[in-house]
């Protein structure tokens, strides 16, 4: 046998194995769950959904709700800007009306909007305990829009009336514009708010199904991958054992010899079982007790040369991928002394490493299930977006696997 450029020495090898910042932060509460928990290793959705995991209205809105100065504080704070941008549309209206108000309706302002949002905060509360947003998000906003949608447009005719009778004088604006006073702050206190919290509440639930399905895709592949393994070790076992058999009664020690080099190898295979992936200089050691075992039952029928560079021997691979590929050249080629079977092991570009075979197909060869290639191309599929290429011509057959 040719054995070129065995795996040397590894020495000190190393070893692979929203905050939601809108009008009304503090309106949104109960706005769904988010799982946090299911998102840990999941594949590149963290990547995907950074922003929203440093988001939790929810955490936020429950901070608000807890410490009613906070929440009071914010509402007067919200109440200045509403209160201009109700002044400037009057202003737009009536000639004579002055944009910058007395200090006594910007207090008035401020009272409405605290009574306003503690009145919402008050029946969501409620709604929230019979309503959940989990069990019908529809019916849910519906219900919120309608009841606190009606009771905050009664809520706002009565303060304005009794703001405007007890700090404003009578002005001169029309019904219909106290009408459409109302249903300004009713549509930025109850409604444009609902609508948000109802935004939130979908996203959140977007993003818990999206870990789940993340999270179940990765348990199916971690399964798959186990099974992948349970079907390596027998079968390799399962020739290795008929090999031993024949040697028994040949030679006694070459059989032992044949033991221990089987040992190793399963060694090997006991260490590394639990290993996504190994080194390419550790899999070449493995290679070396491996084809020894090969060498004792086909002599120099079988050649195998290896050319891989020194420096590429820390890129991983997944193991025994050179093990499948080695079995499957010689279980689907003739092996003879007259028609020997070449098998090239070499790097290509740096990227592959590919696995050469000449062709030399056994006549009426039963129909094959090519399961070891199989569960090579479903092993890298785990490991790596770079696909395992295939490719067969008249004379030669070559698996490129890529290097991780």
């Amino acid at each position: 046998m040719e054995w070129m450029t065995i795996a040397p020495a590894l020495k000190g090898q190393t070893h692979y194995a929203g905050e939601f910042s809108g009008i009304f932060p503090m309106y949104l509460s109960g706005a769904g769950h988010s799982s946090d928990k299911a998102l840990k290793g999941s594949y590149g959705i963290d990547f995907i959904l950074l922003p929203l995991k440093q988001s939790n209205p929810r955490r936020m809105t429950g901070e608000i709700l807890r410490k009613p100065l906070l929440r009071i504080s914010m509402s007067v704070l919200l109440s200045i800007p509403l209160r201009l941008m109700l002044d400037l549309s009057f202003g737009m209206i009536y000639r004579f009306y002055e944009v910058f108000r007395p200090w006594q309706e910007y207090l008035g302002a401020a009272l409405l909007t605290v009574a306003m949002l503690e009145l919402v905060f008050f029946l969501k509360r409620r709604i929230n305990r019979h309503f959940p947003w989990e069990k019908s998000p529809t019916r849910r906003l519906a219900l919120e829009c309608l009841i606190i949608g009606f009771s905050g447009l009664v809520a706002i005719v009565l303060l304005r009336f009794m703001i405007n009778l007890l700090l404003l004088k009578p002005g001169f604006i029309k019904f219909s514009d106290e009408a459409f006073t109302a249903i300004y702050y009713l549509l930025f206190l109850v409604i444009f708010p609902a609508f948000l919290e109802f935004a939130v509440f979908l996203l959140n639930r977007w993003r818990t199904g999206l870990a789940e399905v993340e999270r179940f895709r990765k348990e199916n592949a971690e399964f798959r991958f186990e099974a992948l393994r349970a079907q390596i070790n027998p079968h390799f076992l399962f020739n290795s054992l008929n090999t031993l058999s024949s040697l028994v009664y040949e030679d006694r020690e070459k059989a032992a010899h044949f033991i221990r080099h089987l040992s190793d190898v399963y060694r090997y295979v006991l260490e590394n079982r639990n290993r996504e992936a190994i080194t390419l200089g550790e899999e070449l050691t493995f290679i070396n007790a491996f084809v020894y075992l090969y060498q004792l039952r086909f002599d120099n029928k079988l050649i195998i040369t290896v050319k891989i560079e020194d420096a590429l021997m820390h890129r991983l691979i997944a193991p025994m991928t050179l093990q499948l590929l080695i079995e499957n050249a010689v279980k689907h080629n003739i092996v003879s002394a007259k028609r020997p079977l070449n098998i090239d092991i070499f790097a290509e570009n740096n990227l592959y490493l590919n696995v050469r075979n000449n062709l030399q197909k056994k006549p009426a060869e039963a129909a094959s299930t090519a399961m070891g290639l199989k569960n090579i191309v479903s092993r890298y599929g785990f490991l790596t977006h770079h696909p395992v290429e295939i490719n067969e011509s008249a004379n030669e057959f070559i698996v490129k696997v890529p290097l991780i």
